[in-house]
């Protein structure tokens, strides 16, 4: 087995009670995740632990984009590396080794998870707002390596509010990124449902030019995610 791939499913069995506490997910169209094969898994962003949610809630290995900053948190680097993420700029345009590594997870056959909203919807402290647009960071990735698209979204049923508490050995690497005296809450799930939909291939528009297949790709995979919460 890929040595990535079970470091991430032993972490996952040996974390998976303690990251559940207190909290029930149900997940609805599991057999619109492909079991095999190369694909992007696209969710909505409302907390800082939807990572961690999907990753207990779907079955399957998913190599995560993550913040660039988490690799430089201390006791986070190597356990990144060690499960294959993929570290990314959160600000300005992504460098070409992250591209390179995002498109090297989907060419070894992998599903490759994108929160393309961002982390400054979390940040922004309003967590009423709808969807909001999704950069086309993981259109372009779909384009150049002709996989699809699984729109998925995390739709709470119970939640709160809770003060954002940040470790101080984290703090000065996140205020590197955002200013950190304006951020005071950050949502935490009593219950959430996992929704995935079908996949979306760039098949029906193979004979546009890539910027207008990226275009379509992004306003698919919206309306897709807003269909799910609905």
């Amino acid at each position: 087995m890929d040595v990535q791939i079970a470091a991430y499913h032993s972490l996952r069995w040996l974390l998976r009670p303690f990251l559940l506490r207190g909290v029930e997910i149900a997940t609805h169209g599991i057999n619109h995740l492909p079991q095999r094969g190369a694909a992007i898994l696209v969710c909505n962003h409302r907390s800082d632990t939807d990572g961690l949610l999907m990753t207990l809630a779907l079955p399957r290995y998913i190599a995560w984009i993550v913040a660039d900053y988490m690799i430089a948190i201390p006791g986070t680097s190597q356990l990144l590396k060690c499960t294959g993420m993929v570290p990314v700029k959160t600000a300005g345009n992504p460098t070409p080794s992250s591209i390179k590594k995002a498109l090297q997870r989907l060419r070894q056959g992998k599903l490759l998870g994108i929160f393309p909203e961002g982390e400054d919807y979390i940040f922004n402290n309003d967590f009423d707002a709808p969807l909001a647009e999704l950069q086309p960071g993981f259109a372009h990735l779909a384009y150049t390596a002709q996989v699809p698209v699984i729109p998925a979204v995390i739709v709470p049923k119970a939640e709160k509010l809770e003060p954002l508490t940040i470790p101080p050995a984290v703090r000065p690497y996140l205020e590197q990124h955002y200013d950190c005296t304006h951020i005071q809450s950050i949502v935490r799930y009593r219950s959430a449902d996992v929704r995935i939909g079908k996949a979306i291939s760039l098949r029906p528009v193979a004979r546009l030019t890539k910027q207008e297949q990226v275009g379509w790709l992004k306003m698919q995979t919206r309306q897709a995610m807003l269909n799910l919460q609905s």
